[in-house]
């Protein structure tokens, strides 16, 4: 089998997969709780279109597929910065310890910085004085070890938050994932199932109201103490199968070729494109396009980024950037920085 045949089996094995499951898809956009989960991570990963279940090898691998993380064969401290709409800012970060034979372990962060929102009310449109700050928030423990040469496993546990003005949601919530490598052409088959959790449920002192039970009646109790009723949503589970292959790998040169097919419960199937070339393993480039096939057009679009990568004195720093479209977003812009030690 020479690489062209086998990327056009990846190809074809993921578009397959997709369009099967489409002939059913339901379009359940807005359905899920904590949508801030599904928001990508990692300049890499984003410049490739989000292909990256079979490729997870830096510090933001526990996002996309736990199991990868075990390739990672040193301590990793990982930050990331994306605009997103309305001036906020979704900031990840990470510390992965390698335990050697033991397995690597890792803690991440990920919360959306809204800024500060003037509250306003009917009687005061203007503003009230008051501002508050709404909460997107994940706290993930993750482990991931290589059960073989070449098959890892890996696990998140992760607590969940969601805040606005008194009200609150919480939830806990895991990511199971495995990773197999061969070796034709460093082919790699990655699998993960992410944010299988708890259904989420706001609560807060803002939904408790006075309530008359009988307005017809005067002179009864009009004070009773009620609360508003709210509905419990799933979190947004994602079930996702991916292959990656060196289509290139001479001297200098690097060609790193991914595809991913994803399943979500709020949205349609759809797949994600991606690549990277290398130049002497410094300076990398990278493209992609990301859920192909989706039902929501504003999903689909454009990836391009690049990356940087020094070595000095046993300490590594990696540096990208990615641009993405968007269909009614301003383009946003992520960034990466990663330090190896």
């Amino acid at each position: 089998m020479n690489t062209i045949k086998a990327v056009k089996y990846c190809l074809l094995l993921a578009t397959s997969l997709v369009l099967t499951a489409n002939v059913h898809a339901q379009d359940k956009v807005g359905t899920t709780a904590a949508a801030f989960l599904s928001i990508t991570s990692g300049a890499k990963a984003t410049a490739m279109g989000g292909a990256y279940v079979a490729v997870a090898d830096d510090g933001s691998a526990m996002f996309w597929n736990p199991a990868g993380m075990a390739q990672l064969e040193s301590n990793t401290v990982t930050f990331s910065n994306m605009n997103w709409f309305l001036d906020s800012q979704i900031q990840d970060a990470s510390v992965v310890i390698n335990g050697g034979n033991l397995g690597n372990f890792a803690l991440s962060v990920r919360s959306i910085n809204h800024g500060e929102i003037e509250v306003t009310t009917i009687d005061l449109p203007e503003g009230t004085g008051e501002v508050f700050s709404p909460t997107n928030l994940s706290v993930a423990v993750s482990y991931s070890r290589f059960i073989t040469d070449n098959f890892s496993i890996g696990a998140n546990t992760k607590f969940v938050q969601e805040k606005i003005w008194n009200e609150s949601a919480t939830g806990f919530a895991v990511d199971l994932g495995v990773f197999y490598r061969t070796n034709f052409k460093n082919l790699r088959i990655g699998m993960s199932m992410t944010n299988f959790g708890n259904e989420m449920k706001m609560a807060g002192d803002d939904l408790r109201q006075a309530i008359d039970i009988d307005e017809a009646i005067n002179g009864n109790n009009d004070r009773l103490e009620g609360y508003l009723g709210v509905d419990s949503w799933p979190m947004p589970l994602l079930f996702k199968v991916g292959l990656a292959i060196d289509a290139l790998d001479i001297e200098n040169h690097k060609i790193e070729l991914a595809v991913d097919a994803k399943h979500p419960n709020d949205n349609s199937e759809s797949v994600d494109l991606g690549l990277e070339y290398g130049f002497n393993d410094l300076v990398f480039f990278r493209g992609g396009y990301r859920s192909l096939f989706s039902s929501q057009i504003e999903d689909q679009g454009v990836t391009a980024g690049f990356g940087l990568k020094y070595d000095f004195n046993g300490v590594g720093a990696n540096f990208g950037a990615t641009y993405m479209t968007h269909e009614y977003l301003e383009d946003p812009i992520l960034w990466t920085l990663q330090i190896n030690f």
